[in-house]
């Protein structure tokens, strides 16, 4: 067995405090972000750093120790990264569903607006880039609607309704 695994790259600086944007491969990330070490590939040799931390704005970004600065981490940019096999999160700890959408639990649910009530049962949930949309039968029509943190309000398992507040003249589009 081999002792480290290829997770994903780094890419430019980030700040002027040393962070690195990266680039982990979806099946890893969840191994990258339990990391405390991480190796890269420097002049054909593995090279480790300790991770201080790791935070999520547009893309994935790591702080390494004693990395403090963006001179310091111009140095480390476009490099491979490596972990070790033994810091692998077993497969039975891992998320059952990597796969999974976030809001796909949601289908058959009725899609219910704060202000203009039921809008209708959730048929399925699509993936669009940056966003999962509900497919929904409103006015006649399929329409898609956006499903996200700042949008759901409240689910209701029992009552299997999702409780949405739509932006304002959304659902007139559709009409």
């Amino acid at each position: 067995m081999k002792k480290y695994i290829s997770v994903g790259f780094t890419k430019k600086t980030h700040g002027t405090k040393g962070e690195l944007k990266v680039a982990i491969k979806d099946a890893k990330i969840e191994d990258f972000c339990k990391a405390f070490v991480l190796f890269l590939k420097l002049e054909g040799k593995l090279v480790p750093f300790f991770i201080e931390e790791v935070r999520f704005a547009n893309t994935p970004l790591v702080k390494l120790e004693e990395v403090d600065s963006r001179e310091e981490a111009l140095d480390l940019t476009s490099k491979e990264i490596f972990l070790r096999t033994t810091d692998l999160l077993p497969e039975d700890d891992r998320q059952l569903d990597l796969d999974r959408l976030k809001f796909e639990k949601y289908e058959g649910f009725t899609l219910i607006d704060k202000k203009k009530g039921a809008i209708g049962i959730i048929e399925k949930v699509v993936e669009y880039p940056q966003q999962e949309m509900a497919v929904i039968q409103y006015s006649g029509k399929e329409i898609l609607i956006p499903l996200n943190d700042q949008l759901v309000l409240e689910v209701k398992e029992k009552e299997k309704q999702l409780v949405v507040e739509l932006p304002d003249g959304l659902l007139e589009l559709f009409q």
